[in-house]
């Protein structure tokens, strides 16, 4: 298989130009409607598709969970969300055309899944949710992909006025891609259309799509899909998921925050002014050995420059004991001694050693 091939199998790839010119020349569209496009990439062939149609009112949507595509896309289409499709909230029976070209891949497992879904069918399913009565879905996937009976059946049982047509000759090698242009059925019931189902079951023999299946090109001017009248703006276009972008600010300056990198903070010692009851000798020993009072005290004749330090050591100790049978066990035990050391200077520079 080509590069463009594997890529196509790996996931995204965009819908030709040259494929979406011949796309748009099949579309009548004479009244206002919103167009939507679930997984838009960049967002080119849904724009392509509609703006050769100025003299009607087409919103275009669009959702692509990939950030980058996305920023490419909401430059081009009227509405468009950085979001997965699973998580969007969307109208039903509402868009008057959707452009469908799914992931070629599988689902995620979700925690009590049995099993993964191809998203080419999964997308399918959702997105004829979307798809008003009389809309036109237009479904672009891998033509082997047709072949499956899941896809093959919703299709015979969901639409009519069916054209199934593959990329033209100087595309098709690359991507070996069909295309699907029907009308959603109205009503309850759904005739099930045995002859198309039969029909895709085949697409999966790469020399029937090649004999039996009409290029885009070769259907230009024989035959139109008239895409129906609608709601322009929809009441319902949103993703469950919450942007972290709109959080950012007010986390940033909020009390709790603020609290939090306070006490995340290394706390600092601070010593200083005079302390609330009078300081006894042992208390003052301790400031002098743990260096806290290092520095200058008193004034004029009376000014010290004092240095305590803490000294610390080991001394052994031996202890007997006695046995009623008048032996005796000598134990030796090490322990620790610390002894305090204070050391000033006189104005005059004597220095002194207090202990």
């Amino acid at each position: 298989m080509s590069n463009i091939g594997n890529k196509l199998r790996s996931g995204f790839f965009a819908t030709p130009h040259k494929q979406g010119e011949y796309i748009h020349q099949l579309l009548e569209v004479k009244s206002d409607g919103a167009w939507f496009d679930p997984t838009c990439g960049e967002g080119a062939i849904l724009h392509q598709i509609a703006q050769h149609h100025k003299d009607v009112e087409i919103n275009t949507y669009g959702v692509e969970i990939d950030k980058g595509r996305f920023q490419h896309a909401s430059q081009v289409l009227d509405h468009c969300i950085n979001a997965p499709i699973e998580s969007m909230v969307i109208q039903n029976d509402v868009f008057s055309l959707v452009f469908l070209n799914p992931p070629y891949d599988l689902t995620m497992k979700g925690i009590d899944d049995n099993g993964s879904e191809r998203k080419e069918y999964l997308e399918l399913v959702r997105n004829t949710r979307y798809l008003k009565e009389g809309g036109v879905m237009i479904y672009v996937i891998p033509s082997y992909r047709f072949a499956d009976k899941k896809i093959a059946r919703h299709l015979a049982n969901y639409f009519e006025n069916i054209g199934v047509l593959r990329f033209c000759d100087e595309d098709y090698d690359d991507f070996r891609q069909c295309v699907f242009i029907g009308t959603k059925k109205r009503g309850g019931y759904k005739d099930f259309n045995e002859k198309l189902f039969e029909f895709l079951l085949q697409l999966e023999d790469e020399e029937f799509v090649k004999t039996k299946v009409t290029p885009l090109n070769l259907i230009v001017g024989k035959h139109m899909w008239k895409v129906p009248g609608g709601a322009t703006a929809l009441r319902t276009f949103y993703t469950k998921l919450e942007q972290k972008s709109d959080y950012y600010s007010a986390i940033k300056t909020s009390k709790g925050m603020e609290q939090f990198k306070a006490r995340t903070k290394p706390k600092e010692l601070e010593i200083g002014g005079n302390p609330i009851l009078p300081l006894n000798q042992g208390q003052m020993a301790l400031l002098l050995a743990s260096g806290c009072v290092n520095g200058v005290l008193g004034e004029g004749e009376n000014l010290h420059l004092v240095q305590g330090l803490e000294t610390v050591s080991k001394i052994q100790e031996e202890e007997v004991k006695y046995h009623d049978s008048g032996s005796k066990t000598v134990i030796t035990k090490e322990r620790t001694k610390r002894d305090v050391s204070v050391k000033f200077i006189t104005p005059s520079g004597l220095v002194r050693k207090l202990v």
